[in-house]
């Protein structure tokens, strides 16, 4: 099988792993596809809505997604197969993450850098409020350019 497009084959590990990880109530954050350190690596990254993704949680979906790619060889060649959650400083990718994150310390760049903790969320408005150092910042989801939680120390 010749080498197919890396964004085509995290593509189908997506669909093959989609019913996978919902069966263990988890879903999908991202998958990727990619040389890192001079090999090819499967890296696919599972979340759980009300919690935090355990090692047996990322254990047991790479434990069975291997097996299935494996039986369906979508992949040519040899690759490292890497499942891991977003991580403590996990990007906010839209303004649901944003809700579901009210109360958390947060890092979020529009044409300046905030940092604060996410007071509250008008998803209607698509209107974010941070509290930065007991004041509160309006910020426009539309003017976000990139946005994660982060460790507060």
């Amino acid at each position: 099988m010749s080498r197919l497009d890396p964004k085509k084959i995290a593509e189908m590990v997506r669909s093959i792993a989609q019913p996978i990880v919902e069966r263990m109530e988890l879903e999908i954050f991202d998958v990727k596809y990619r040389i890192q350190s001079g090999r090819w690596t499967l890296t696919v990254i599972i979340d759980k809505l009300n919690d935090y993704v355990s090692t047996r949680d990322c254990e047991m979906v790479s434990h069975e997604l291997e097996q299935r790619l494996d039986g369906e060889d979508i992949i040519p060649g040899s690759y490292f197969l890497e499942v891991s959650s977003p991580g403590m400083d996990r990007p906010l990718r839209n303004i649901a993450e944003f809700s579901r994150f009210v109360g958390e310390y947060a890092k979020v760049k529009t044409d300046k850098t905030y940092r604060g903790h996410i007071k509250s969320v008008n998803v209607e408005k698509q209107e974010i409020i941070l509290d930065v150092d007991g004041k509160d910042v309006l910020i426009k989801y539309e003017d976000v350019k990139s946005a994660n939680l982060e460790v507060e120390f």
